[in-house]
């Protein structure tokens, strides 16, 4: 009897089929990452921030896209130093995962401040977000909640970019913080923010003393 011949292309198209569903199980295990926001401002004109964003402000504080040598486009605060003057710059995004990961680099001038916060639901005003910030004349970056306080994660050198990493788990009720990929001692620190998450925000404190030009980019979102 003749031996029955086998299409080749077929057998490729089986073994193609089997890997594919192999890796879609594989993958389905873990869940989906899920990308919320991803802004590194090359696509934005220059000058004023686009209708993506909300502006809230007292005072002399500006905020705006400019082109740097080192990043490309970026978005940079310029804070009013004068006490009462405030800029908030929102940016909104929508999460109801238990699980969230924002990042972005920041390039803070010499003596210059900020407030860098993720907002989500909460029980009171400070249980609503996690605010990552840093004092003028420091290089200290702290991270404020309720109901850890202010504590410190690492430094920020300034005039040089670094690349600050938040991961949240609202189901142990804790965050880390990360520093260039590096663990600080902001770890496991406990936090009172809960899904769902609805805005990022770059801030100018109203505080005596703070503002200064802090540059931003690359900012991020994700779920797992």
């Amino acid at each position: 009897m003749k031996a029955r011949s086998f299409n080749p292309d077929y057998r490729s198209a089986v073994r193609a089929t089997v890997s594919a569903l192999a890796l879609f199980l594989c993958l389905g295990s873990y869940g989906w990452a899920a990308t919320v926001l991803d802004e590194d401002f090359e696509d934005d004109a220059l000058g004023a921030l686009n209708a993506d964003w909300t502006i809230s402000s007292a005072g002399r504080g500006k905020v705006s896209i400019v082109n740097t040598t080192d990043h490309g486009h970026v978005l940079q605060l310029q804070g009013s130093k004068t006490t009462g003057e405030f800029l908030i710059a929102i940016r909104a995004v929508s999460s109801s995962s238990t699980d969230l990961t924002t990042q972005v680099d920041i390039k803070p001038s010499t003596a210059s401040s900020f407030i860098w916060t993720i907002n989500g639901a909460g029980s009171s005003i400070g249980r609503r977000r996690i605010r990552l910030q840093q004092a003028p004349g420091s290089t200290a970056l702290v991270a404020n909640t309720v109901p850890s306080g202010d504590t410190t994660c690492g430094s920020l050198p300034a005039n040089a970019w670094s690349t600050v990493t938040l991961t949240i788990d609202t189901v142990s009720g804790t965050f880390d913080v990360s520093i260039n990929g590096a663990p600080t001692s902001c770890t496991s620190i406990t936090a009172g923010i809960q899904p769902p998450f609805n805005s990022v925000n770059v801030m100018d404190a109203s505080n005596q003393n703070w503002g200064g030009t802090v540059l931003f980019d690359n900012m991020s979102v994700e779920t797992p």
